[in-house]
């Protein structure tokens, strides 16, 4: 077996600046490029409604029966903003996650055990669990970002919970990315890229159509056809493969006129790096 099984491999790394150094490790120690490319910033909110909301949310901490972390960045900035409060949890409270990679960040940050998916992600599987089948009258706190999926709070509800938003982050398009990846597209385009979440997604494809011009944005479901400079490249990016963590994200990409779609099943370091080697390998 290969022990370099990215080897010749340049792959781009979308996380978000400061999130990213797990996952270029583990793309270079199987040997390939890691090329970095933030497409979001996560930052604190900061509208004022939403920051009054959090508070008189946090205020009533100790009420909540189930905590659910939907993302690694909703644990980091939710125990955070739970801290600064100086709140805490209800002993009796169970705390869930979305997925493997955010269950293991909570659990490590509130030091308590956290619940979540064996295998795969997201809020459908989340909605499986024996947790959430009988949560009628029970009091339920999601913590996300703003602008997060309504789903798993409709559901929720219809099952009978009370639920509340705890919004403790929000995202940004990254600032110069369109730039830095025409530089990157103008030396040697990327052969893959891992995108870690949807709204990541979203502007990773946004972003190709702002590199293939106006008339071409628009048309997100529609093959690019750039020719020009750098933006020659976009189309090509469309069948280069992408990495996802989940079964959604992969959908999603594919309705996004991707063709060569990678679910890891988690949005670990490990797990999407292994499923692309995996994939590479049959390819190389």
């Amino acid at each position: 077996m290969n022990e370099f099984p990215l080897e010749a491999c340049r792959v781009l790394v979308t996380r978000p600046a400061g999130q990213q150094q797990e996952l270029i490790a583990a793309i270079e120690a199987l040997g390939g490029e890691a090329i970095s490319l933030p497409l979001l910033a996560i930052e604190p909110i900061r509208d004022a409604g939403a920051e009054a909301r959090l508070r008189e949310n946090l205020s009533r901490l100790q009420d909540y029966d189930l905590l659910i972390f939907v993302s690694v960045n909703a644990s980091r900035f939710g125990v955070r903003r739970i801290a600064e409060s100086g709140e805490a949890i209800s002993p009796n409270a169970s705390i869930l996650a979305v997925g493997a990679a955010t269950a293991r960040e909570a659990a490590s940050l509130l030091d308590r055990p956290v619940h979540g998916p064996v295998t795969g992600g997201g809020s459908e599987i989340l909605l499986e669990l024996p947790q959430l089948e009988d949560v009628k009258d029970r009091r339920v706190a999601i913590f996300r970002g703003q602008g997060g999926r309504e789903l798993l709070a409709a559901e929720l509800r219809r099952r009978g919970a009370v639920v509340d938003y705890f919004e403790v982050y929000r995202r940004t398009p990254a600032a110069g990315a369109a730039g830095q990846l025409k530089e990157i597209l103008s030396e040697s385009p990327p052969d893959a890229a891992v995108i870690t979440s949807a709204e990541s997604l979203a502007r990773w494809r946004e972003l190709l159509g702002e590199i293939a011009g106006p008339a071409k944005s628009r048309a997100i479901a529609l093959p690019l056809k750039a020719t020009e400079g750098a933006a020659r490249y976009a189309d090509r990016l469309l069948a280069k493969p992408v990495v996802v963590p989940s079964r959604r994200v992969a959908e999603l990409a594919a309705q996004h006129g991707f063709t060569v779609v990678i679910d890891a099943g988690d949005a670990a370091a490990k797990a999407m790096v292994e499923a692309l080697a995996a994939h590479w390998r049959r390819e190389s």
